[in-house]
């Protein structure tokens, strides 16, 4: 039934879906009847990958900066804000649109008495100055960390550059303590606002899609039920010991009626490998050269073969979902190929996934179809059209390939990777139907997808991602009752336009959860 008049909610259920006639005989007298006044009902957002807890308090946004020294004023005026015993932190800087990116002398022009720290918009590198590289010991005789890397000038001094989590964690010691969310007040102190700013755009349900364990129990505690948002957490693979004793003890719990991270608000049976590196970033490993760069392929990924095989295998083998990242054609050859090697002859449905696969081949697409992959596929060419210029022109239709997974009949789950780009799902839609970056160039036609596409990709494809598809996605009879009011219908709506249409009202389990109306009578009740 792709389309309905109306629909009867029952214990936070669709119970009736159907005719306006059909579905208020079976209400009755007794119910409460909300007119739409003809305005358009979708299924609540799912969005299946993303960090609601990544973005550090007292950060501000650089995202604006078109130079060097807008984005140093901008965070020297930030800095005079804020306790002079903090990081002075900045996200979301664009190399691209700065010109080059950022050093540590750059930074020193910011502060040379605190640490001063300005993630790069992929989130997988960040530039520090001298005062953060001279506190924590580097120098040119510090040797990376496995997984991440200084870059280093002619010398063999670190630039203030770094990439991966391996690097930033050298920075963050006794007197240069972590400012990322890390204890339980400040976790549940960042989930309010989150939820808040979720229901007004739309979103009933979220995947967390990198979790320490330590702060799974943030999200028990706060409650989704209470607040009325949908959690899936994808638990830290790099505490891979500590992930997998809690969900054993979630299993062992519920076994006794208590099912924490099991139930229809809280959910955590999926464990996250870092594998590759940063396609916004340009780090990610190809098989052939990168655009301009004939010596150059990105960087190795984290780990051998050997060694992705045996974490599959192992996590394949506690049954747990694995969630692989990986952005290069050779890096997703590398999960695939570990993937097949742990399912062997199981044919349970494992629904393993690949975090963005952002370049791809026939050969990958028809290997994700054969092996049962869920693909959660970037969407963010509005924001970070030009930092895929880098991979050229030839590649950019197989950069995102969500057209291909529809194609092919690979599970699409449709996601923002917030902060790594913006949360609204209807500007995520419009970027996946119109492939147009903010500039206006269009990246790799060939993978446009329908609104309807998109739109089943924000629903049921981001449900099937987390085993719920029986339970939400659609509005259907038996289904959580989790929907949305919005101000125009998505289907005839100019496509450039999309990321315009506002959330009129969020409804998770039937009840109100955002009123843009404020209660001032435009939808009658």
């Amino acid at each position: 039934m792709p389309e309905a008049d109306a629909f009867l909610i029952v214990d936070g259920h669709f119970a009736a879906v159907g005719t306006r006639e059909e579905v208020s005989a079976l209400a009755g007298d007794t119910a409460t009847y909300i007119d739409l006044q003809g305005l358009t009902v979708l299924p609540g957002f799912n969005d299946a990958h993303l960090h609601p807890l990544l973005i550090p308090p007292g950060a501000i946004s650089l995202a604006s900066a078109n130079n060097v020294d807008q984005l140093v004023s901008a965070l020297s005026s930030h800095a005079q804000a804020m306790p002079k015993s903090t990081w002075v932190l900045g996200f979301e800087y664009d190399d691209q649109a700065i010109g080059r990116h950022l050093n540590r002398r750059d930074l020193d022009r910011v502060s040379t008495a605190r640490p001063v720290l300005a993630w790069h918009a992929s989130g997988h590198l960040a530039a520090v100055n001298s005062l953060a590289l001279r506190t924590a010991g580097l120098d040119k005789d510090f040797v990376d960390p496995v997984g991440g890397f200084f870059y280093r000038d002619k010398a063999g001094q670190p630039t203030g550059l770094i990439s991966e989590r391996p690097a930033f964690e050298v920075l963050f010691v006794n007197d240069q303590p972590s400012p990322m969310v890390s204890d339980l007040s400040g976790a549940l102190s960042g989930l309010e606002l989150f939820a808040e700013r979720a229901h007004s755009l739309g979103i009933t349900s979220v995947t967390d899609a990198l979790v320490p364990p330590e702060l799974a129990l943030a999200y028990w505690l706060w409650s989704p039920e209470d607040s009325g948002l949908r959690v899936n957490l994808i638990l830290d693979g790099d505490s891979l010991t500590t992930a997998k004793r809690l969900i054993r003890a979630n299993d062992i719990t519920s076994r006794a009626g208590f099912n924490a991270f099991g139930n229809a608000w809280l959910r955590a049976r999926s464990i996250k490998i870092f594998h590759g590196h940063s396609l916004s970033g340009r780090t990610t490993r190809l098989h052939t050269a990168y655009e301009g760069r004939p010596d150059y392929f990105g960087v190795d990924p984290q780990r051998s073969q050997a060694e992705l095989d045996a974490l599959v295998l192992d996590i394949h083998n506690a049954g747990i979902q694995a969630a692989i990242h990986a952005n290069g054609d050779y890096e997703i050859d590398m999960a695939l190929n570990a993937i097949e090697k742990a399912i062997g002859r199981d044919q349970r449905d494992h629904r393993h996934r690949i975090e963005h696969g952002s370049v791809v081949n026939s050969d990958i697409l028809q290997r994700m179809a054969d092996l049962n992959i869920v693909y959660a596929p970037h969407s963010y060419i509005y924001e970070k059209g030009p930092m895929i210029d880098a991979y050229g022109a030839h590649r950019w239709n197989w950069m995102f390939a969500n057209a291909s997974s529809f194609e092919y009949g690979i599970p699409n789950a449709a996601n923002s990777d917030f902060p790594i780009s913006g949360l609204s799902p209807m500007l995520r839609i419009q970027s996946l139907v119109t492939r147009k970056s903010r500039g206006g160039k269009i990246y790799g036609p060939q993978q446009r997808i329908s609104v309807e596409q998109a739109l089943y990709a924000y629903t049921m494809g981001s449900a099937f991602a987390s085993f719920e598809d029986k339970s939400k996605g659609s509005i259907t009879t038996g289904k959580f009752a989790d929907f949305i009011v919005v101000s125009q219908d998505p289907r005839q709506t100019a496509p450039e336009l999309l990321s315009k249409i506002e959330v009129q009202q969020t409804y998770v389990a039937g009840i109100k959860r955002f009123d843009r109306y404020d209660g001032n009578g435009s939808i009658n009740e």
